[in-house]
C-alpha cells in the first residue's frame, strides 16, 4: 500500500538545498546520497519525498528498449532512506511500496539505517566494514591481526612509500587498467563519471587520492577515498601485480589510519561480501555492518529474462 504523503518528484523539481541538509544531518548520512555526487555519478536521478523533506530516497533510474528501470550506480554503495532519525520498518517498505509503476525493474542498495520487511521485494543482506579511527595508534594496530603486520613491515623492508596523488587521469588510467578482469562490467563511462566525482571532492577538500610507490617511484597501488557525516569511504582501490607483491595496500591502508588517528571519523571499507576481501578489512580490525539489497521485477514473464 503506498503512502499519500510520499510523493515523486522529477529532478528538475528538487530543493537542492532542502535535500542536501537532510542527507547532511541524516542519522545515516553517506556522501553518496548528496546532490552534487548524484549529479556526477549517473545520467539521471529522481526522487521519493515524504513532507518537506523529512524523508527523501534518491532513484538512479535509465531506460532500456522503453523499459524504465531502477538500479544502483557504480561506485555507489549505498542509497535508501534518508532522514534526521532512522525510518522505522514499515516507513522502509512505504517507500519501497511508492516506487512509480513505470519502473518495471528495481535493483536498490538501502543504507544501514533501513531495513525493509516488505514481501513485495526480494531482500538480500550485504557486509560492510568500518573501523572507529577516534582511537590512539596503539590502540588501532592493537586490532591488526597477525597477517596484517606482517604485510605492513614487508612493505617497508621492501622501500615501499605513500604519498598523496593530484594527476586524476593518471590515478583512473592506473585503477582501469588493474581492475579491468576483476570488474569487467564497469566500463569507460563509468570511471568518467568517477573522475567528474574526483575532480569535485579534491577542490572541495572533501576527498583525496593515496598512492603507494616501489623504491623506484612507480605507482603500484592507489585509493580515493570520499567523506562526509563523519564517515570516510575506501573507493577504488586497485592494486597491480607488483603491488600485491610488495604488500603496498596493507601500508597504504595504516598510513591512512596514522594520518587520520584520534578524529572522530570512521573508515567504511565499502564491502564485502567475498569472503577473502573481508579477511584483508577485518585484518585492520574492522567490523562488519549490515545492510540490505532491494529486487523487484515486474517484468511480463516473457520478458523477465532482460537484463540491464
Amino acid at each position: 500500500m503506498t503512502n499519500p504523503e510520499i510523493r515523486f518528484v522529477k529532478n528538475a523539481d528538487i530543493d537542492f538545498e532542502k535535500w542536501d541538509q537532510c542527507v547532511a544531518n541524516s542519522s545515516f548520512g553517506i556522501v553518496y546520497a548528496f546532490s552534487w555526487y548524484l549529479d556526477r555519478i549517473c545520467t539521471n536521478w529522481d526522487a521519493l519525498i515524504w513532507g518537506n523533506y523529512l524523508y527523501i530516497m534518491p532513484l538512479v533510474n535509465n531506460s532500456k528498449m522503453g523499459i524504465r528501470y531502477v538500479y544502483q550506480p557504480f561506485f555507489t554503495q549505498q542509497l535508501g532512506i534518508f532522514s534526521t532519525f532512522p525510518p522505522e520498518p514499515d516507513i522502509v517498505n512505504q517507500f519501497l511500496n511508492s516506487i512509480p509503476k513505470q519502473f518495471r525493474l528495481t535493483d536498490m542498495n538501502l543504507n544501514l539505517g533501513n531495513t525493509p520487511t516488505t514481501t513485495s521485494f526480494t531482500i538480500r543482506p550485504n557486509a560492510t566494514f568500518h573501523l572507529e579511527l577516534h582511537q590512539n595508534l596503539t590502540e588501532i594496530r592493537s586490532l591488526y591481526n597477525t597477517n596484517t603486520r606482517r604485510n605492513i613491515q614487508k612493505a617497508l623492508q621492501n622501500k615501499v612509500f605513500i604519498s598523496q596523488v593530484y594527476d586524476i587521469p593518471m590515478f583512473l588510467k592506473f585503477t582501469q587498467t588493474n581492475l579491468k578482469d576483476k570488474s569487467p562490467e564497469v566500463k569507460t563511462r563509468h570511471y568518467e563519471a568517477l573522475q567528474k566525482v574526483i575532480s569535485y571532492a579534491l577542490n572541495k577538500q572533501t576527498g583525496e587520492i593515496y598512492g603507494a610507490f616501489d623504491s623506484g617511484n612507480n605507482l603500484i597501488a592507489a585509493v580515493f577515498f570520499v567523506g562526509s557525516n563523519q564517515k570516510v569511504i575506501y573507493l577504488a582501490a586497485s592494486s597491480n601485480a607488483w603491488g600485491t607483491e610488495q604488500s603496498a595496500m596493507f601500508l597504504l591502508i595504516d598510513t591512512f589510519i596514522q594520518n587520520n588517528i584520534g578524529k572522530n571519523l570512521t573508515l567504511d571499507f565499502e564491502g564485502s561480501n567475498i569472503s577473502g576481501v573481508a579477511r584483508f578489512y577485518n585484518g585492520f580490525g574492522a567490523l562488519p555492518q549490515h545492510y540490505y539489497s532491494v529486487h523487484q521485477n515486474k517484468l511480463p514473464k516473457l520478458l523477465r529474462l532482460i537484463k540491464k
